[in-house]
C-alpha cells in the first residue's frame, strides 16, 4: 500500500487540471463573429436566428464567472429584439461564457412576452427581479407593467392539484422557458392620466421592430426596480410603489393588478395536444387530428349503416336517464312573457321521443331560478345530419330578459396585446355569486386566428373586421352582428368576444362563403365531426348555446338554423375545451337539499375558493360532456369563457307574514293586472300585516324596477298614448310633504331615478336625475316611506293602509307644504315603516309625513279604485322603457366575399407564423 499524497501535491494536480482546462476553454471557438464583447456578440448571433438586437438592450443576469469556471459558465441574459416587421418582445437567452466573458455558445432562445399590439421597453433588472413596460400600438389598449421572478414562479398550493397535474404545469413551464420551475410574473394595467402624450424612456423612435404608431397614453411610463421587494411606476406625474412578491397590497385607482394564481392545466389528452403542437408545429398537429377524426368518422358512419342505430341509447344516457320519453313537465305560459318558444321542429325523421320539446331547467338543486317567474333556461336535442342520425346537437336556450351574459379573459388566454391576461375567475362578490347560474367555453385560442376580446372595459385582443362577435351593452343586453371595417370600439359596448365569419345568419348557412371551420389542415375538405360548440340569438331574441359530440360545421349550423337563429357564431371545438356547466352558489347550509348522492361523472359539489363561508353545485348539461376539469368555470381557468348570472327582476320572493294567522295571498307580489306594457315587469304590489301585536295594522307595497321606467315631471307635456311598450304611462305619483312643522331644511332628502338606477341624497346625484320625492331623513311622525333596495336597487314605496286613500288630496302638492296631516298618527307606525325597510334591505330611506298620490297606469291607486292623476310641479310620471334583453348590432355591415374579409382578418397574427404556400388557404382556427 502507498502512503497517501500530502494535501499540497493534490492541491497542485487540481490546478494543472483547471489551468489544462480553462486553456481548452480559450482555445474554443467563440460565436458571434468572435467579437470578445458578450453583447455585442450575442447580438450577432440572434440576428443570424432572425431577432434583431442591440447590444445597449440587454441585461445579463449572471456575469463571468472568472478564472474558476473552467469548462464554461452558463450565463442568462435578457433580451430586446425583434423579428422583422413585428414588435419587439424579450427574450430569455441561455449562453456559455469563457471564463473572460467570451460568448461561447447559446443553448436556448424563449420569447418571454409574445405580445401582439405591443413593444416592450429596455429590462430593467435587479438580482433575479427583472421589470418592463409593455407600450401599445393599438388605441385600445392600455401599457402595462410587467415583474419577472427568473427565480421560478411560484407554485400553487394545496391538495386541489394532483402530482400529475403539478408534472404537467412543470413540462409546460420547461417548453415556454427552459426551466421546470417556470417564471413568475405579474402585470399590472395603467390607466394614464388625462393629457398624456408619446415620450419618455424608449420612446420607440429607431427600435427594432418598431415603426407602429403608439397611442397618445402609452409614451408617460417610467419604472425603477429599488430593491428585491417593490417595482416603482411613475405616470402622469402619479407615482405607485408596488410589491415584487407576497401578499397583495391596495393599489392607487389607476393601476389594476392582474391575477398571479395559476390555473389547472388540462387532462392528459388536451394538455398533451398543445405540448405536442408546440414541437411539431400547428399545421402537423392539425393534420394529425383530421386523420383521427377521419377515421372515427368512417367506423361510426359505418356502425350506424350496420347497426340502425338512431342515437336513442346514447341521448337517454346524456341526459342521465334509462330511456327517451317525451317532456312531462310543462309550465304555464303567461302570453306577455312569451316564453319558453314554440318547440323545434325535428329535422332527421322519424322524431325521438322529446326531440326539439323544452325542458326547463331551474328551482332545483342545481339551477337556481327567480321566484315568481319560469325557469329561466330549457333545453333540448336535435339531430341535425340526415346521413349519420346518431349525430345530435344538445342546446340549452336562455332568456336574456332574465339572464346576463358576462365575458371572462382566461389566465393565458388570450393574452393581451400589451401582455396582459385576465383574472380567469368569476367575481368572489356574494352579489355576483349568489346570482350565477351558468358558464360555458367562449371561441378559439389566441393562436388561431387572434380574434377579438374585451371584457368589463379591458380590452385584450383589437376587434377584427367581418369576424362574428358577440358583445355586452353596458346596460347588461346581449347583441350580436358583424364587425365592420371600422374597428373602434363603440362606447356603449362593455365586453365582446370575436369567432371567425358568421356560421349562420338569419337561418342561412355561412353568408361569407368560408370553407374551412378548423380541425382540418388548410386546403383539406372540411367534414369533420368532432366535438362543436355554439351560441345564436334566435329569430324570438333569446340565446341559445349549442353543443355536439360528434358533429361537422354543417350539421352544427342545420341546428341552428332548426332552432330558428338569426345569428349563429361558431365557438371553441374538440373534447376537454368545450362544454357548459350550471351552477347554483348559496351560502354554507342554504344549498336547496339533494336528497340522493352526488352523481360524481356529471355532478359536483364544494367550497367556492376565495369567498368564504360558500358552497356551489355543480351539473355538466349533459353527462357524457367531456369537458375537462370538472367543475371548470366556478374555479380559475387558463382560457377565457363566458358566465351568466339571473338579473334583478320581479316580483322577487314573498314577505314572510308576521301576523297569525296568514291570510289568503299575504306578502306574495302581484304582477298581474298591473300596468306592465312588457316584460321585464315593472311594477309589482302586495300587502302585508307586519306587526304581530296589532294584526289589524296592513301595510301597502309597490315595488318599482327602475331598469324598467323612465321619469319625468308630470308637468311637462306628454307624448300621444302609444299602444302598450315603451313610453305608455306605468304609474304617475304625487310627492308627500316636503316639510312638515319645526322641520329644518337639513333633515330632508330626497329620491332620484337616473341612466336606469334609483338612489337617495339630499342633491341630484347626476345632472339630469328626476326626482321621485322629498322627505325626512328622521321617521318621527311618518306614515309612508320610500326606500331604495342595497341589492337590486328596486324603489320600495309603503304606506299604512289605514292612513286614508293613497290618492287623497295632499297639501304638499301645493304652495302651503306645512299643512297638518289628515289624521292623527300612532307613533307605533313610524318605527313600523322603519324596521320593515331595513328587514327587506334598503339602507337608503326617506319618510313621509303624508302618503304618495299614487295612481298606476295614471287612473287606479293601490287600493284598486279609480282615481285621476296627480299633477302639480311636484308630480312626477313614469313611463316603459326597454329593459336589458338581446338583439342585433352593426346589421349594416355588408356581405363582402372571402377576397374582402379574409386578408382583413389574418393581419396581426402572431402566435404560428403561416408559411407562403398557405397564406391563400382560409385557415385561422
Amino acid at each position: 500500500m502507498q502512503p497517501p499524497k500530502p494535501p499540497s501535491l493534490r492541491r497542485e494536480r487540481i490546478g494543472i487540471i483547471v489551468l489544462c482546462a480553462s486553456a481548452a476553454v480559450a482555445m474554443s471557438p467563440a460565436v458571434g463573429d468572435g467579437a470578445r464583447d458578450r453583447s455585442t456578440a450575442l447580438a450577432a448571433e440572434l440576428a443570424g436566428r432572425g431577432i434583431t438586437a442591440a447590444p445597449g438592450d440587454m441585461a445579463w443576469v449572471d456575469p463571468p464567472r472568472g478564472g474558476f469556471s473552467p469548462l464554461g459558465a452558463r450565463s442568462r441574459a435578457v433580451v430586446r429584439g425583434a423579428v422583422r416587421g413585428e414588435p419587439t418582445d424579450l427574450y430569455l437567452v441561455d449562453t456559455r461564457l469563457s471564463p473572460e466573458g467570451v460568448l461561447l455558445d447559446v443553448s436556448g432562445v424563449h420569447n418571454l412576452t409574445e405580445t401582439s399590439g405591443a413593444d416592450e421597453s429596455r429590462p430593467v433588472l435587479r438580482g433575479e427581479s427583472l421589470a418592463y413596460i409593455s407600450r401599445p400600438l393599438i388605441e385600445a389598449a392600455s401599457p402595462t407593467v410587467h415583474v419577472l421572478d427568473l427565480d421560478g414562479q411560484r407554485l400553487p398550493g394545496g391538495a386541489d392539484w394532483t402530482a400529475i397535474e403539478r408534472i404537467q404545469h412543470a413540462i409546460t413551464s420547461f417548453q415556454a422557458t427552459g426551466r421546470l420551475r417556470g417564471i413568475g410574473r405579474r402585470t399590472f394595467a395603467i390607466d394614464p392620466a388625462p393629457g398624456d402624450e408619446p415620450g419618455g424612456e424608449d420612446a420607440g423612435h429607431g427600435e427594432p421592430g418598431g415603426g407602429g404608431r403608439r397611442p397618445s397614453n402609452a409614451g408617460d411610463v417610467a419604472i425603477a426596480l429599488e430593491d428585491d421587494s417593490a417595482v416603482v411606476v411613475r405616470a402622469g406625474g402619479r407615482e405607485a410603489r408596488l410589491p415584487l412578491r407576497g401578499v397583495d397590497a391596495p393599489l392607487p385607482p389607476w393601476i389594476r393588478a392582474e391575477s398571479y394564481e395559476v390555473a389547472r392545466p388540462g387532462n392528459l389528452v388536451t394538455w398533451a395536444v398543445d405540448r405536442v403542437r408546440l414541437v411539431i408545429g400547428d399545421a402537423a398537429m392539425q393534420t394529425v387530428k383530421a386523420v383521427a377524426f377521419t377515421a372515427l368518422d368512417f367506423v361510426l358512419r359505418n356502425k350506424e349503416a350496420v347497426t340502425g342505430d338512431t342515437g336513442a341509447e346514447d341521448i337517454a344516457e346524456d341526459l342521465g336517464t334509462s330511456t327517451l320519453d317525451p317532456p312531462v313537465r310543462q309550465i304555464p305560459i303567461d302570453p306577455e312573457i312569451g316564453w319558453p318558444p314554440a318547440p323545434l321542429e325535428p329535422w332527421v325523421t322519424p322524431a325521438l321521443p322529446g326531440e326539439g320539446q323544452w325542458n326547463p331547467q331551474g328551482g332545483d338543486a342545481f339551477v337556481r331560478k327567480l321566484e315568481g317567474l319560469p325557469p329561466a333556461f330549457m333545453t333540448t336535442f336535435i339531430r341535425a345530419d340526415r346521413s349519420r342520425k346518431a349525430t345530435r346537437v344538445y342546446i340549452a336556450l336562455w332568456d336574456p330578459r332574465q339572464v346576463e351574459l358576462h365575458m371572462m379573459a382566461g389566465t393565458v388566454e388570450p393574452k393581451g396585446a400589451t401582455g396582459e391576461a385576465g383574472p380567469g375567475l368569476i367575481p368572489r362578490t356574494p352579489e355576483v355569486m349568489k346570482r350565477v347560474v351558468a358558464a360555458s367555453n367562449a371561441g378559439f385560442q389566441a393562436m388561431h386566428g387572434e380574434f377579438g376580446m374585451m371584457a368589463d372595459g379591458v380590452v385584450y385582443l383589437p376587434p377584427k373586421p367581418y369576424a362574428a362577435t358577440v358583445a355586452v351593452r353596458r346596460d347588461g343586453s346581449t347583441v350580436f352582428g358583424t364587425w365592420s371595417e371600422d374597428e373602434s370600439i363603440p362606447e356603449w359596448m362593455l365586453s365582446f368576444r370575436q369567432n371567425m365569419t358568421v356560421m349562420v345568419q338569419d337561418e342561412k348557412w355561412n353568408p361569407f362563403g368560408r370553407t374551412w371551420w378548423g380541425g382540418t389542415p388548410p386546403g383539406w375538405a372540411d367534414k369533420t365531426h368532432t366535438v362543436r360548440t355554439g351560441i345564436c340569438l334566435t329569430r324570438e331574441r333569446f340565446v341559445a348555446y349549442f353543443y355536439g359530440a360528434d358533429v361537422s360545421p354543417e350539421a352544427l349550423a342545420q341546428a341552428m338554423i332548426q332552432a330558428r337563429c338569426a345569428y349563429g357564431i361558431a365557438l371553441d371545438m374538440n373534447a376537454g375545451h368545450s362544454g357548459l356547466e350550471f351552477y347554483q352558489v348559496a351560502p354554507s347550509g342554504e344549498l336547496p337539499p339533494l336528497g340522493r348522492p352526488l352523481q360524481g361523472e356529471w355532478e359536483a359539489e364544494g367550497e367556492v375558493s376565495g369567498l368564504s363561508g360558500y358552497r356551489f353545485r355543480g351539473r355538466r348539461l349533459i353527462r357524457g360532456m367531456g369537458l375537462m376539469n370538472f367543475p371548470r368555470y366556478i374555479r380559475r381557468e387558463a382560457r377565457d369563457f363566458f358566465y351568466m348570472t339571473l338579473r334583478h327582476l320581479l316580483p322577487g320572493p314573498a314577505l314572510a307574514p308576521r301576523a297569525a294567522p296568514a291570510e289568503a295571498g299575504e306578502g306574495v307580489w302581484r304582477t298581474q293586472g298591473l300596468p306592465q306594457h312588457g316584460f321585464p315587469y315593472a311594477l309589482a304590489t302586495t300587502g302585508i300585516r307586519p306587526d304581530p301585536a296589532r294584526p289589524d295594522v296592513r301595510l301597502r307595497v309597490l315595488k318599482v324596477d327602475p331598469r324598467t321606467v323612465a321619469a319625468a315631471p308630470a308637468s311637462e307635456p306628454a307624448s300621444p298614448p302609444p299602444p302598450a311598450g315603451a313610453g305608455a304611462v306605468v304609474a304617475v305619483l304625487g310627492d308627500g310633504v316636503a316639510a312638515g312643522p319645526g322641520a329644518g331644511q337639513g333633515e330632508l332628502s330626497s329620491v332620484w331615478h337616473s341612466a336606469g338606477a334609483f338612489s337617495a341624497s339630499p342633491t341630484s346625484p347626476v345632472g339630469g336625475a328626476v326626482r321621485i320625492a322629498t322627505g325626512h331623513a328622521s321617521s318621527a311622525g311618518a306614515v309612508a316611506a320610500l326606500g331604495v333596495n342595497d341589492e337590486d336597487g328596486m324603489l320600495i314605496y309603503v304606506e299604512r293602509a289605514a292612513a286614508g286613500p293613497s290618492s287623497a288630496p295632499d297639501p304638499a302638492l301645493s304652495p302651503d307644504a306645512s299643512a297638518p296631516p289628515a289624521a292623527p298618527v300612532d307613533p307605533r307606525d313610524a318605527r313600523l315603516l322603519q324596521d320593515f325597510l331595513a328587514r327587506l334591505g334598503c339602507s337608503s330611506r326617506i319618510y313621509l309625513r303624508r302618503p304618495l298620490a299614487v295612481a298606476l297606469g295614471g287612473d287606479t291607486d293601490l287600493a284598486g279604485a279609480a282615481v285621476h292623476p296627480p299633477s302639480g310641479p311636484r308630480a312626477v310620471r313614469l313611463t316603459r322603457a326597454e329593459a336589458p334583453g338581446a338583439g342585433r348590432m352593426f346589421e349594416s355591415t355588408p356581405t363582402v366575399p372571402h377576397s374582402v374579409w379574409y386578408p382583413l382578418q389574418q393581419k396581426r397574427v402572431r402566435y404560428f407564423k403561416k408559411p407562403k404556400k398557405e397564406e391563400s388557404a382560409d385557415g385561422d382556427h
